[in-house]
Protein backbone atom coordinates (compact mmCIF):
# COMPACT_ATOMS: atom_id res chain seq x y z
CA UNK A 1 0.00 0.00 0.00
CA UNK A 2 1.13 3.66 -1.08
CA UNK A 3 2.85 4.74 2.21
CA UNK A 4 0.79 8.20 2.10
CA UNK A 5 -2.19 6.34 1.42
CA UNK A 6 -1.66 4.25 4.58
CA UNK A 7 -0.81 7.71 6.51
CA UNK A 8 -4.32 8.59 5.64
CA UNK A 9 -6.01 5.62 6.36
CA UNK A 10 -4.24 5.75 10.29
CA UNK A 11 -5.34 9.47 10.93
CA UNK A 12 -8.99 9.10 9.42
CA UNK A 13 -9.22 5.80 11.71
CA UNK A 14 -7.48 7.33 14.70
CA UNK A 15 -9.99 10.49 14.47
CA UNK A 16 -12.69 7.53 14.57
CA UNK A 17 -11.69 6.81 18.02
CA UNK A 18 -11.43 9.89 19.43
CA UNK A 19 -14.72 10.51 18.07
CA UNK A 20 -16.27 7.46 19.56
CA UNK A 21 -14.69 7.77 22.93
CA UNK A 22 -15.68 11.03 22.96
CA UNK A 23 -19.36 10.08 22.18
CA UNK A 24 -19.49 7.10 24.50
CA UNK A 25 -17.81 8.74 27.68
CA UNK A 26 -21.40 9.75 28.58
CA UNK A 27 -22.69 6.25 27.71
CA UNK A 28 -19.77 4.45 29.97
CA UNK A 29 -22.75 3.01 32.01
CA UNK A 30 -24.43 0.74 29.45
CA UNK A 31 -20.68 -0.46 29.26
CA UNK A 32 -20.63 -1.03 33.01
CA UNK A 33 -23.98 -2.86 32.99
CA UNK A 34 -23.10 -4.67 30.36
CA UNK A 35 -19.04 -5.60 31.58
CA UNK A 36 -20.98 -6.52 35.25
CA UNK A 37 -23.78 -8.48 33.33
CA UNK A 38 -21.24 -10.73 31.53
CA UNK A 39 -18.86 -11.36 34.59
CA UNK A 40 -21.94 -12.72 36.02
CA UNK A 41 -22.94 -14.82 33.94
CA UNK A 42 -21.98 -18.92 33.66
CA UNK A 43 -19.07 -19.70 30.77
CA UNK A 44 -21.89 -21.64 28.93
CA UNK A 45 -24.19 -18.85 28.56
CA UNK A 46 -20.89 -16.20 28.25
CA UNK A 47 -20.12 -18.46 25.60
CA UNK A 48 -23.05 -18.90 23.48
CA UNK A 49 -23.55 -15.14 23.57
CA UNK A 50 -19.61 -14.36 22.42
CA UNK A 51 -20.74 -16.99 19.18
CA UNK A 52 -23.59 -14.86 18.16
CA UNK A 53 -22.41 -11.54 18.55
CA UNK A 54 -18.97 -12.30 17.69
CA UNK A 55 -17.58 -10.08 20.29
CA UNK A 56 -18.23 -9.27 24.01
CA UNK A 57 -21.21 -8.07 25.28
CA UNK A 58 -20.03 -4.40 26.44
CA UNK A 59 -19.01 -4.30 23.30
CA UNK A 60 -22.90 -3.94 22.06
CA UNK A 61 -23.49 -1.68 25.02
CA UNK A 62 -23.89 1.33 22.92
CA UNK A 63 -24.76 0.05 19.53
CA UNK A 64 -28.59 0.87 19.74
CA UNK A 65 -27.98 5.03 20.54
CA UNK A 66 -26.03 4.91 17.06
CA UNK A 67 -28.09 2.29 15.27
CA UNK A 68 -31.63 4.52 16.00
CA UNK A 69 -30.25 7.00 13.54
CA UNK A 70 -30.31 4.48 10.63
CA UNK A 71 -32.57 2.53 8.63
CA UNK A 72 -33.89 -0.16 8.95
CA UNK A 73 -33.18 0.21 12.77
CA UNK A 74 -34.91 3.39 13.42
CA UNK A 75 -37.97 1.63 14.52
CA UNK A 76 -36.49 1.56 17.58
CA UNK A 77 -35.79 5.03 18.20
CA UNK A 78 -38.25 4.76 21.12
CA UNK A 79 -37.93 1.65 22.72
CA UNK A 80 -34.94 3.03 24.88
CA UNK A 81 -37.67 4.20 27.89
CA UNK A 82 -41.26 3.23 29.10
CA UNK A 83 -44.00 5.57 29.54
CA UNK A 84 -45.81 6.02 33.27
CA UNK A 85 -48.91 7.19 33.73
CA UNK A 86 -50.71 9.83 35.59
CA UNK A 87 -51.24 7.43 38.60
CA UNK A 88 -47.39 6.99 38.80
CA UNK A 89 -47.95 3.54 36.81
CA UNK A 90 -45.94 1.80 34.31
CA UNK A 91 -47.81 1.29 30.99
CA UNK A 92 -47.87 -2.05 29.51
CA UNK A 93 -48.42 -2.92 26.15
CA UNK A 94 -47.83 -0.51 23.99
CA UNK A 95 -45.36 -1.23 21.08
CA UNK A 96 -43.68 1.95 21.13
CA UNK A 97 -41.57 1.48 24.58
CA UNK A 98 -38.71 -0.64 25.27
CA UNK A 99 -40.31 -2.71 28.24
CA UNK A 100 -42.69 -4.28 25.56
CA UNK A 101 -39.75 -5.21 22.96
CA UNK A 102 -38.16 -6.53 26.32
CA UNK A 103 -40.69 -8.76 26.94
CA UNK A 104 -41.47 -9.55 23.63
CA UNK A 105 -38.00 -10.81 22.57
CA UNK A 106 -37.57 -12.65 25.91
CA UNK A 107 -40.43 -14.63 24.54
CA UNK A 108 -39.54 -15.31 20.84
CA UNK A 109 -36.25 -16.38 22.46
CA UNK A 110 -37.23 -19.15 25.28
CA UNK A 111 -37.39 -22.40 26.08
CA UNK A 112 -34.77 -23.22 23.03
CA UNK A 113 -36.67 -21.17 20.14
CA UNK A 114 -33.27 -19.10 19.43
CA UNK A 115 -32.14 -22.23 17.76
CA UNK A 116 -35.25 -21.85 15.06
CA UNK A 117 -33.73 -18.14 14.14
CA UNK A 118 -31.08 -16.94 11.82
CA UNK A 119 -27.76 -16.19 13.65
CA UNK A 120 -28.02 -12.70 12.62
CA UNK A 121 -31.87 -12.47 13.96
CA UNK A 122 -30.35 -13.56 17.85
CA UNK A 123 -27.87 -10.99 17.37
CA UNK A 124 -29.83 -8.32 16.80
CA UNK A 125 -32.18 -9.12 19.63
CA UNK A 126 -29.33 -9.41 22.08
CA UNK A 127 -27.65 -6.20 20.86
CA UNK A 128 -31.31 -4.70 21.44
CA UNK A 129 -31.31 -6.65 24.97
CA UNK A 130 -28.01 -5.68 25.87
CA UNK A 131 -29.25 -1.89 25.57
CA UNK A 132 -32.74 -1.62 26.95
CA UNK A 133 -32.36 -3.41 29.82
CA UNK A 134 -29.57 -0.56 30.95
CA UNK A 135 -31.94 1.44 29.78
CA UNK A 136 -34.48 0.87 32.05
CA UNK A 137 -32.58 1.21 34.61
CA UNK A 138 -31.61 4.56 34.34
CA UNK A 139 -33.38 6.53 36.22
CA UNK A 140 -34.53 9.25 33.36
CA UNK A 141 -35.21 6.63 31.06
CA UNK A 142 -38.76 6.79 32.71
CA UNK A 143 -41.49 9.24 29.86
CA UNK A 144 -43.33 11.28 32.43
CA UNK A 145 -46.19 12.71 30.77
CA UNK A 146 -45.44 16.86 30.93
CA UNK A 147 -49.09 17.10 31.35
CA UNK A 148 -49.32 14.78 34.17
CA UNK A 149 -45.99 15.69 35.67
CA UNK A 150 -44.72 18.79 35.27
CA UNK A 151 -42.45 18.52 38.12
CA UNK A 152 -40.42 16.24 36.38
CA UNK A 153 -39.50 18.26 33.16
CA UNK A 154 -37.09 21.21 34.40
CA UNK A 155 -32.92 21.69 34.26
CA UNK A 156 -30.26 21.34 36.80
CA UNK A 157 -27.40 23.95 36.77
CA UNK A 158 -23.80 23.78 36.18
CA UNK A 159 -21.91 26.95 37.61
CA UNK A 160 -25.13 28.90 36.62
CA UNK A 161 -25.68 26.77 33.08
CA UNK A 162 -28.75 24.86 32.65
CA UNK A 163 -28.36 21.37 32.50
CA UNK A 164 -31.23 19.03 31.38
CA UNK A 165 -31.04 15.54 34.11
CA UNK A 166 -30.25 12.76 31.76
CA UNK A 167 -26.98 13.74 31.02
CA UNK A 168 -26.39 13.58 35.10
CA UNK A 169 -27.63 11.09 35.67
CA UNK A 170 -27.23 9.06 32.51
CA UNK A 171 -23.03 9.77 33.09
CA UNK A 172 -21.07 12.58 34.59
CA UNK A 173 -20.56 12.32 38.41
CA UNK A 174 -22.69 9.49 38.12
CA UNK A 175 -19.95 7.18 36.51
CA UNK A 176 -16.71 9.45 36.66
CA UNK A 177 -15.57 8.28 39.31
CA UNK A 178 -11.14 9.01 39.19
CA UNK A 179 -9.84 6.31 36.97
CA UNK A 180 -12.16 3.27 37.26
CA UNK A 181 -11.96 1.04 35.04
CA UNK A 182 -15.09 -1.48 34.39
CA UNK A 183 -13.37 -4.01 36.21
CA UNK A 184 -13.22 -1.24 39.26
CA UNK A 185 -16.76 -0.55 38.82
CA UNK A 186 -17.57 -4.48 38.89
CA UNK A 187 -15.29 -4.43 42.51
CA UNK A 188 -17.55 -2.15 43.71
CA UNK A 189 -20.62 -3.88 42.64
CA UNK A 190 -22.31 -5.92 45.63
CA UNK A 191 -22.57 -9.25 44.83
CA UNK A 192 -25.36 -11.48 45.93
CA UNK A 193 -25.62 -15.46 46.87
CA UNK A 194 -27.45 -17.41 44.25
CA UNK A 195 -31.09 -17.00 46.37
CA UNK A 196 -30.42 -13.19 45.99
CA UNK A 197 -29.68 -13.12 42.54
CA UNK A 198 -32.81 -14.82 41.91
CA UNK A 199 -34.98 -13.02 43.73
CA UNK A 200 -33.40 -9.98 42.19
CA UNK A 201 -34.04 -11.48 38.67
CA UNK A 202 -37.51 -12.26 39.05
CA UNK A 203 -40.53 -9.52 37.22
CA UNK A 204 -40.76 -8.00 33.85
CA UNK A 205 -39.29 -5.69 32.09
CA UNK A 206 -42.41 -3.61 32.90
CA UNK A 207 -41.96 -4.58 36.93
CA UNK A 208 -38.48 -3.28 36.51
CA UNK A 209 -39.50 -0.11 35.26
CA UNK A 210 -42.25 0.25 37.72
CA UNK A 211 -39.17 0.04 40.49
CA UNK A 212 -36.77 2.40 38.55
CA UNK A 213 -39.83 5.38 37.87
CA UNK A 214 -39.96 4.66 41.65
CA UNK A 215 -36.57 5.20 42.60
CA UNK A 216 -36.79 8.46 40.56
CA UNK A 217 -39.76 9.90 42.12
CA UNK A 218 -38.60 9.13 46.20
CA UNK A 219 -34.89 9.26 45.60
CA UNK A 220 -33.38 10.63 42.53
CA UNK A 221 -35.82 14.47 42.32
CA UNK A 222 -35.12 15.21 45.96
CA UNK A 223 -31.32 14.47 45.84
CA UNK A 224 -31.43 16.53 42.75
CA UNK A 225 -34.09 19.01 42.83
CA UNK A 226 -34.42 21.56 40.31
CA UNK A 227 -32.33 24.40 40.08
CA UNK A 228 -29.87 22.14 42.12
CA UNK A 229 -25.76 23.35 40.79
CA UNK A 230 -24.29 20.25 40.45
CA UNK A 231 -20.62 22.05 40.59
CA UNK A 232 -21.63 22.84 44.10
CA UNK A 233 -22.71 19.58 44.81
CA UNK A 234 -20.96 18.61 48.24
CA UNK A 235 -19.45 15.09 49.29
CA UNK A 236 -22.27 14.19 51.06
CA UNK A 237 -24.86 15.01 47.77
CA UNK A 238 -22.42 13.35 45.34
CA UNK A 239 -22.13 9.93 47.75
CA UNK A 240 -26.16 10.26 47.86
CA UNK A 241 -25.87 10.15 43.52
CA UNK A 242 -23.67 7.23 43.99
CA UNK A 243 -25.40 5.05 46.16
CA UNK A 244 -28.67 5.45 44.10
CA UNK A 245 -26.66 4.39 40.46
CA UNK A 246 -25.01 1.99 41.77
CA UNK A 247 -28.00 0.31 43.23
CA UNK A 248 -29.45 0.20 39.88
CA UNK A 249 -26.33 -0.65 38.15
CA UNK A 250 -26.27 -4.04 40.59
CA UNK A 251 -30.26 -4.79 39.36
CA UNK A 252 -29.71 -4.18 35.52
CA UNK A 253 -26.35 -6.38 35.72
CA UNK A 254 -28.07 -9.10 37.14
CA UNK A 255 -31.21 -8.98 35.66
CA UNK A 256 -29.28 -8.60 32.43
CA UNK A 257 -27.32 -11.98 33.20
CA UNK A 258 -30.76 -13.49 34.34
CA UNK A 259 -32.56 -12.97 30.76
CA UNK A 260 -29.35 -14.01 29.17
CA UNK A 261 -29.31 -17.31 31.15
CA UNK A 262 -32.75 -17.67 30.69
CA UNK A 263 -32.20 -17.55 26.95
CA UNK A 264 -29.11 -19.63 27.03
CA UNK A 265 -29.15 -22.21 29.39
CA UNK A 266 -30.41 -25.35 29.09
Amino acid sequence: MNKTILRLLLVVVATMFVAERAMAWENVGHAVIAYNAERLLDPEVKAKCRHYLKASIPFYATWMDQARSIEPYTVCDKWHSTNIDAKNKVVVGKPTTGAYHIERIRKEMANGAYKTMSDSLVKINLQYLIHMVGDHHCPVHVRWSKKSHPQFHYNLLNKGKKRRPHGFWDGSIAFRRGKWTAEKHFENMQLLSPKQAKKMQKGTAYDWTQETADVWRKYCFPAMPEGTDISKMSEEDVATVHAIVDKQVQRAAYRLAGVLTEIFKE
